[in-house]
């Protein structure tokens, strides 16, 4: 399992290409281009009044003398060393902070222009990073980039090019900062609201403290003298032996109940919607994610949830296979695998296999849990296989099953129709929006808890239905 945040890359520049490319690593730069330009004006004279060549020639040697002795007087690359450093761990849609630190072991100010090798996924559009070289003394050049994609993504190679006071040469160079890092899952939705849910999760659990019953459940509390009417099972034989009488164990309700958060990885998991994205490096105001990226975003936030409640949690994420799978635990290492393996779920082109994952469920879950599945409903004209599946869970486990839904849909079975497409497209939206309550309303009734959301909403909907269901104690 990899750290949260990258660990840093360092390297010591060389000059771009091998032998050719090293020699004719230099270029000009704008202010030498623009001076070029000024000499040619410069030229005109020359060719009107032929009495003054030496104007046009001096000129020009003067400023190609100038041009090489900046460039020859440059360091070599192999002075500069680069470091690429995340200020935090990066995740999906949010801003990240990156870093590139350069120390030069060589006299003078030089102006360097940095241009990072990136993943897709994390393009910086603003151009090159700027920033000043001074001797033996580190140079912090920071720039933010937004990733729109979870898992494990390639950074590559460095490229920079310095100059010095004069402006009139650069010198290309290439660090090896190649390094493999890994964007998570957003863990986080506003700031209010994750602070509202832990609020409610900690009053809960004092709660449920307050009202447990000694004598119910089978988490031990204490031992005690035997008394009249004392389950025989629940004697202590190793502790009535030490004390030549018997002696009783009291057990209390469970206070730590196991919470699975089952995810669908199926293909209807790729839908993509556009979420508003502030603060983001691009200059947009919405970003796209897929509904697989809402789902894991909101089985982290549901995590720190949980363990705050003091319930252990697992996961299971599914396509046509098992893609990840997480016993349940609680704990910060334990979280810590929890983001890890929701960073690598993805999404697959076929249908999702549900009565896999229930099979699967039904084998690592012996007793009574929570089960919160986040799919979507896929339209059929038999039955739709998650029913069976989850159906199957529901004599032996509490199942909520989260569904999302699109709103466009609704809107398409509103609108009135325009012409005879419009009709066609209007009564087909009709008959699955009531094939899917005619579904949802089967599957309450055979004691499926149904929680219906969009998938911008999938978090906050998952989170209240855990509370609300901790709160009332159906576990």
């Amino acid at each position: 399992m990899q750290t949260l945040i990258p660990t840093p890359v360092t390297h010591r520049a060389r000059a771009k290409g091998r032998r050719l490319g090293r020699a004719l690593g230099f270029g000009l730069t704008p202010r030498a281009l623009l001076l070029l330009g000024a000499a040619i004006l410069l030229a005109v004279p020359a060719f009107l009044h032929g009495s003054t060549p030496w104007l046009m020639f001096g000129v020009d040697a003067l400023l190609f003398a100038a041009m090489s002795a900046d460039a020859v007087l440059l360091p070599a690359p192999e002075r500069f060393v680069f470091t690429r450093t995340f200020v935090h761990a990066p995740e999906l849609g949010h801003p990240v902070d990156i870093e590139i630190t350069a120390v030069k072991s060589a006299a003078g100010l030089h102006s360097l222009l940095v241009t990072d090798d990136l993943h897709a996924s994390m393009l910086h559009l603003k151009g090159p990073a700027r920033g000043i070289a001074y001797p033996n003394e580190p140079t912090v050049i920071r720039y933010a980039v937004t990733p729109s994609a979870r898992g494990d993504v390639a950074l590559g190679q460095l490229y920079v090019r310095y100059r010095s006071v004069l402006g009139l040469a650069e010198r290309w160079a290439i660090a090896d900062l190649r390094q493999t890092v890994r964007v998570y899952a957003s863990g986080e939705g506003t700031s209010e609201q994750s602070d509202l849910f832990l609020m409610r999760a900690r009053q809960i659990e004092l709660e449920k403290r307050r009202l447990r019953r000694i004598g119910l459940g089978r988490e031990f509390e204490t031992m005690r003298d035997y008394q009249t009417g004392d389950e025989m099972r629940n004697i202590s034989w190793t502790a009535t032996a030490r004390h030549n009488r018997l002696i009783t164990q009291q057990f209390t309700t469970e206070r730590s109940q196991q919470v699975w958060m089952v995810i669908d990885a199926g293909r209807l998991s790729r839908t993509a919607f556009e979420l508003p994205c502030e603060g983001a490096a691009l200059d947009v105001s919405t970003s796209v994610v897929t509904q697989l990226d809402q789902a894991t975003s909101a089985a982290g936030q549901l995590a720190r949830v949980v363990a705050q409640s003091g319930d252990r949690y697992g996961l299971l994420a599914y396509g046509r296979g098992i893609q990840q799978q997480l016993l349940p635990g609680s704990g910060a290492l334990h979280l810590r695998r929890m983001i890890d393996a929701l960073s690598q779920v993805r999404s697959e082109r076929a249908e999702a296999d549900h009565m896999l994952a229930s099979s699967r469920l039904r084998q690592l879950q012996r007793r009574r849990g929570l089960v919160l599945w986040v799919t979507e409903m896929t339209e059929s004209a038999g039955r739709p296989e998650i029913v069976a599946a989850v159906i199957g869970l529901v004599k032996r486990h509490l199942v909520v099953l989260i569904l999302l839904q699109h709103r466009e849909l609704e809107a398409l079975a509103g609108n009135a129709p325009a012409d005879a497409r419009g009709m066609y497209a209007s009564a087909a939206a009709q008959e699955m929006l009531e094939r899917r309550r005619i579904t949802v309303a089967q599957l309450r009734a055979s004691g499926v808890l149904v929680v219906e959301t969009s998938a911008a909403g999938v978090a906050a909907a998952t989170i209240s239905k855990y509370l609300e269901i901790k709160a009332q104690g159906r576990l």
